[in-house]
């Protein structure tokens, strides 16, 4: 793991000078925010050693590197999930790389359903998680050090503030949730979504836990925000479909935008 990590690294430093102090990664709905960056450097996961490839729609499957926000930002513009097929391991390859070329806070994002609390089109603060994904990434990897990670406040209490004052003084109320992370592909039954509401969970999605696992045992400062787009285990017209996600997130792209902007021109 470590050799591939540093030939990651090696990989992007040649193709890139300076080190970025902050990663952001941007989940269904988001990537379109990284389109804007007219004046990045763009390397797509292709041309990275061990990164995986983006086959779902709205994830682009490039590492954006720019100063548009301020501090030098390494930008996954697109991830791999465990339902495309990769392991864990795979999937959380991109954050290992992050935090050994120098990222320091994580800013992680990704779409969601409601299960309570919440409605479609809000954006939320990750202040706590449940992991349901049947597995952990730090299982088999790494020193003993790294397997045993605190993971009371994994969302970094600061950085929790320092959002939520960022969104105060663009006039929003961002409200603190509870995630669940469960497998997918398939959306919630009826029950299923009963089941996570009684367990404690606001929202629901499909990945960011195990990035957020690693980043932990990495040592990084983690904030997670999270956009609605419907609402689980609720039928409606046409049913839930991934086309609709990605909507969502254009519909909300300037303020999501916003948002990353002036939280990161902070970091």
């Amino acid at each position: 793991m470590k050799e591939r990590v540093e030939e990651a690294v090696r990989t992007v430093r040649g193709r890139c000078a300076g080190t970025p102090a902050v990663g952001l990664v941007l989940g269904s709905g988001w990537g379109s925010i990284a389109e804007r960056r007219r004046t990045a450097t763009i390397i797509p996961y292709a041309e990275i050693p061990g990164f995986p490839r983006c086959s779902v729609e709205g994830h682009a499957g490039d590492l954006v590197i720019d100063t548009a926000w301020g501090p030098l930002t390494a930008i996954l513009q697109g991830r791999a999930h465990r339902y495309e097929g990769w392991s864990l391991e795979e999937v959380t390859f991109p954050v290992r790389v992050l935090a050994a070329w120098g990222v320091k806070s994580l800013v992680i994002t990704n779409a969601s359903g409601g299960l309570q609390g919440v409605e479609p089109g809000e954006v939320v603060l990750i202040a706590d998680h449940l992991n349901l994904m049947g597995d952990n990434p730090l299982i088999g990897i790494g020193a003993s050090e790294q397997r045993f990670v605190e993971m009371v406040d994994a969302y970094d209490p600061g950085l929790l503030q320092l959002a939520e004052e960022v969104a105060r003084k663009n006039g929003l109320f961002l409200k603190r949730v509870t995630l669940v992370a469960v497998t997918g592909p398939t959306y919630e039954t009826l029950a299923e979504a009963q089941m996570l509401r009684v367990l404690g969970a606001q929202v629901v999605c499909m990945s960011t836990v195990p990035e957020v696992i690693v980043a932990r045992s990495l040592g990084l400062r983690v904030l997670g925000l999270s956009l609605v787009t419907n609402m689980a285990g609720r039928p409606g017209p046409g049913g839930k479909t991934h086309e609709a996600v990605v909507a969502m997130g254009l519909q909300q792209a300037p303020l999501m935008e916003r948002l990353l902007r002036d939280i990161i021109s902070r970091l």
